[in-house]
């Protein structure tokens, strides 16, 4: 469950606050970095996490890979700017999550497509992957071209995402139970 906004007092942004301003950063590395920087913490510190848009598949990462060694507390909820306050709740080993391989975007093979399409295929991913790769790709979709994702599930989280970033989408179930989507700039 996405937690809800309801900063208090002692969650208010200060000057002296850690803020991790990940706006200027690229798509693909965003993630990885800030996981960085919260393995870096140590218990019971935390950090402001700014960024343009709701940085939720960022929630649904943590929540997959580290339940209950987070707490994520909104401070602010766009529109134009968010500010998450995230906490290490406990101690964790392993390694950051790396950046994903660059999004493999190929020449679509669907005829129905009109040229410069490029086509992303995510089925047999686990959640948060799907999305965070399709939004990596969307990131790199040149101007004018459209993406055809295709997810075992209806991708129902990507839909105000793309939307956030300029995107529109129609989505169909398909005959084997995927679904594909198209997205394109709007």
């Amino acid at each position: 469950m996405i937690p809800p906004f309801s900063p208090s007092s002692s969650d208010s942004p200060r000057a002296d606050d850690n803020v991790f301003d990940v706006r200027p950063l690229p798509g693909r590395t965003k993630h990885a970095q800030i996981f960085q920087r919260w393995f870096d913490l140590a218990v019971g510190q935390s950090f402001i996490l700014l960024n343009d848009h709701d940085p939720i598949p960022l929630y649904y990462q943590f929540a997959a890979e580290f339940p209950e060694a987070f707490t994520w507390n909104y401070l602010e909820r766009g529109p134009e700017e968010f500010r998450v306050k995230i906490t290490k709740t406990k101690a964790v080993s392993g390694a950051a999550p790396q950046p994903p391989a660059p999004a493999s975007l190929t020449p679509a093979s669907t005829p129905a497509l009109k040229r410069g399409a490029h086509e992303i295929d995510v089925r047999g991913l686990e959640p948060p992957e799907p999305l965070i790769r399709i939004l990596d790709a969307l990131e790199v979709l040149p101007p004018g071209a459209t993406l055809r994702a295709c997810t075992d599930r209806e991708p129902c989280h990507l839909f105000g995402e793309a939307e956030q970033r300029g995107f529109r989408h129609e989505c169909s179930a398909q005959p084997d139970g995927s679904w594909v989507t198209l997205l394109s700039r709007a």
